[in-house]
């Protein structure tokens, strides 16, 4: 059994253990990721690249009995908190296959989580998922793990714990691993009753997924400079910015959005990459059908780019894995991994964009390493 039973919660960056250096950048090492269109990273990548999914009617019902959409694992053995720690200890599993000579006791593990206020679950669910998983995995990690309860938009926060924790002296690397689920009762009713699904009669909504995702990351010392940044590893993905941001404007129309928490977010990540935002080739969003979100990320893009600007190229990952809410930054960060190793049709520089409903905003801009 690992000796990281009882992970640290940090809700939100401050609680960490150093200040962020202002000359480090970080580096993604190998990726893993485990969701309903692949127990994997190669096979998930080759789905989606391909626009596959895997949704199905499940045993949940609307009102009307008629049957929910939703992106789940082909696994009827697990549920509960054993579920989503086996697609977590999958995950972790997969990312670390293709990397050897680590040793663990120096890699704290990070696990962006769901928000409490949205999974309705308490300090001792999040601790029971967390140690399940690392018992699974049979690994000793750094005893400054911890879980990061923030929804998917808390992935600048946790890649700056992560920068935080790869200046101390003893880690040399940090796993950031974010997962969900969205699969059971309680919350699938409370988004059933917010009129939040895609369902008969809503078509302004998301396919409620699961999915864990794993990121191994780095310190990469350099002096960022916009047309310097470094020669790296060949195959590496560089996280050269990140920023957040507080969107007053709710999902369900009481106050309208006017994108300026997500315009706070990119402008807080282009100014730590030292980039101009005309230099971004792509951008990579949390979109996932439901059009307050969409509507928002439209309108801080059209806000930035400059007069005369192209449009960026836009991704998404929801219509193939469904909306998997703290798994979903993790799962971007280690599809665009992949998809740099593989070839260079995305160009060199690009945006992530990630929204949760309690107005919380993230903006994060990565880099292709250069051989």
């Amino acid at each position: 059994m690992s000796s990281v039973t009882k992970p640290g919660f940090w809700n939100k960056f401050g609680a960490g253990p150093a200040q962020t250096p202002a000359a480090m950048t970080l580096a993604i090492r190998a990726a893993g990721l485990c969701c309903a269109v692949g127990y994997n990273l190669d096979a998930a990548v080759c789905a989606m690249r391909a626009n596959m999914d895997h949704f199905q009617h499940s045993d949940f019902k609307t009102a009307n009995h008629e049957r929910v959409l939703v992106a789940r694992l082909d696994d009827d053995n697990v549920w509960g908190q054993g579920r989503l720690a086996r697609w977590i200890a999958m995950a972790i599993a997969d990312c670390l296959s293709s990397v050897e000579d680590v040793e663990f006791s120096k890699v704290p593990l990070v696990w962006l989580a769901p928000e409490p206020e949205r999974s309705g679950n308490d300090g001792d669910w999040y601790a029971s998922v967390f140690s399940q998983a690392v018992d699974q995995l049979e690994l000793q990690f750094h005893p400054r793990s911890g879980v990061m309860p923030l929804g998917r938009a808390g992935l600048s926060n946790a890649l700056k714990q992560a920068t935080a924790l790869l200046a101390l002296q003893d880690c040399e690397q940090v796993l950031l691993v974010g997962a969900d689920t969205f699969l059971n009762a309680t919350t699938i009713n409370a988004y059933l009753q917010a009129g939040r699904l895609q369902v008969r009669g809503n078509s302004d909504g998301f396919i409620p997924g699961e999915a864990a995702a794993a990121v191994l990351l780095q310190r990469v010392e350099v002096d960022i400079q916009p047309n310097s940044l470094g020669a790296q590893q060949s195959n590496q993905l560089q996280i050269i910015g990140f920023g957040t941001g507080d969107e007053p404007g709710r999902v369900d129309g009481s106050v309208p959005t006017k994108s300026q928490g997500l315009t706070q977010a990119i402008r807080s990540a282009v100014k730590m990459s030292q980039l101009d935002f005309n230099a971004l080739d792509f951008r990579i969003t949390d979109q996932n059908g439901e059009s307050f979100f969409a509507r928002e990320a439209s309108n801080a893009i059209t806000r930035l780019t400059p007069t005369g600007g192209a449009m960026l190229r836009l991704l998404t990952i929801a219509d193939c894995l469904g909306e998997v809410g703290a798994a979903t930054g993790p799962a971007m960060l280690a599809y665009i991994y992949k998809l740099f190793q593989n070839s260079k049709e995305l160009g060199e520089f690009g945006l992530l964009n990630l929204a949760n409903a309690n107005g919380l905003r993230s903006a994060v801009i990565v880099k292709r390493s250069h051989v």
